[in-house]
């Protein structure tokens, strides 16, 4: 059992089972605060907040525990007692009714009025959960905003009602001196979330989420292996969050040991790691482009020419290049939720397929399916990538 004590300006995570703890604040002794509010101050306020978790946690039917709150507001509060304190930035990813949003906006707020919170949510739920049925009869962004009111902390809460998938990518980049990942917890969505989030955060800024049991290499085994990545929770582990972070940092994030909460300093060897990252994949995915392009072009002056004895082995060359291009973008595709971009992959793979078993058992067609298919499907394909290189 873990419980929380407040004991000389210390507030302490103690799990009572094995007589261990960590301290997530501390008011006072240290000179940590570089604010103009006195450390006593801060801890009134502090408690005072903690003592609303009964009635928020009532009013939007909080699944966030009060450990897990004391980890993230314990994070906010060390941030802006540490240096910047007035004029933040900060985004919450999925917000729901706000149980959450309450205490970092409020834990914000209590620096300076100038705070704000981006709250982004679709207030929809997640699909094939108990939210979404509740968004069904339930207006949740009306209730959201009601509760903020109530809770008195709106006034310092900018909401954006989006999909995290297309609002992240309307945000400014370099912007935000706090996020906070907290929305749908499958693999594909955690690892986009916090790719966006390095992005939009400043460097120095704090990246933090929710929902992490453990670092990857603690999962068991059939779990560490296993192809879970797209279930939000099993055996009471949220294994897509645990591998995206694994993917993304390794072991370099750090996590409270009686908390789901992690956190990430960004800097700027991360946001560089990034942009090398994303260029890799480009470069390897524009040298398949140009290779694809090439062995279509030169297929097609053959098979006009009526030089039929080349064929077949570009033919499956070209056939072996889409399979690599199918290998590369649909992972990509699935990272950046670009559906249209998937099916065009294979709708491009399937004609040149197609086009195969033409040229091997029905030459005289096989210029019909290459024009009308496979030179179709390419240029279709090609200006689906190159659109999607522009966002």
């Amino acid at each position: 059992m873990i419980e929380i004590t407040f004991q000389n300006d210390e507030v302490k995570l103690v799990n009572t089972q094995n007589n261990t703890s960590e301290t997530v604040l501390h008011f006072g002794g240290i000179h940590n605060n570089f604010t103009t509010i006195s450390s006593s101050k801060l801890l009134q306020e502090y408690i005072h907040m903690l003592e609303n978790y009964s009635t928020i946690q009532k009013y939007t039917y909080g699944e966030t525990t009060m450990i897990d709150i004391v980890a993230l507001t314990s994070l906010v509060y060390n941030e802006l007692m540490a240096g910047k304190h007035s004029e933040i930035r900060a985004l919450e990813v999925g917000s729901w009714f706000g149980c959450s949003s309450y205490f970092f906006a409020n834990s914000l707020k209590t620096f300076s009025d100038s705070n704000f919170l981006f709250c982004m949510d679709t207030w929809q739920g997640s699909p094939d959960t108990a939210s979404h049925n509740i968004a069904n009869y339930e207006n949740a962004f009306e209730h959201f905003k009601s509760v903020m009111r109530y809770a008195g902390v709106y006034d310092n809460i900018k909401p954006i009602v989006c999909d995290s998938t297309v609002g992240m990518d309307i945000l400014q980049d370099d912007y935000f001196d706090i996020i906070f990942v907290d929305a749908n917890h499958t693999y594909d969505y955690v690892y986009q979330d916090i790719i966006k989030g390095i992005r939009k955060i400043k460097v120095g800024g704090l990246l933090i989420g929710h929902d992490c049991e453990c670092y990857a290499d603690e999962l068991p085994p059939h779990l560490l292996h296993g192809n879970n990545k797209h279930l939000d929770g099993i055996e009471g582990y949220h294994t897509g969050v645990i591998k995206a972070l694994e993917d993304i940092f390794g072991r370099s994030y750090n996590r409270f040991n009686q908390s789901l909460v992690w956190y990430k300093r960004i800097t700027q060897e991360d946001k560089d790691l990034l942009l090398k990252m994303e260029s890799v994949d480009r470069e390897d995915t524009l040298e398949l482009v140009d290779t694809m392009k090439e062995a279509i072009q030169f297929i097609y002056k053959n098979i006009t020419e009526g030089k039929s004895d080349m064929l077949q082995i570009l033919t499956a060359d070209t056939v072996q290049a889409a399979s690599q291009l199918e290998k590369v973008m649909i992972p990509l595709c699935e990272k950046l939720y670009n559906k249209e971009l998937k099916i065009k992959t294979n709708e491009l793979k399937s004609a040149l397929l197609d086009f195969q078993i033409t040229c091997n058992n029905d030459f005289p067609r096989a210029l019909f399916v290459l024009e009308s298919r496979v030179i179709e499907s390419f240029n279709i394909w090609l200006e689906c990538f190159l659109e999607s290189e522009k966002k």
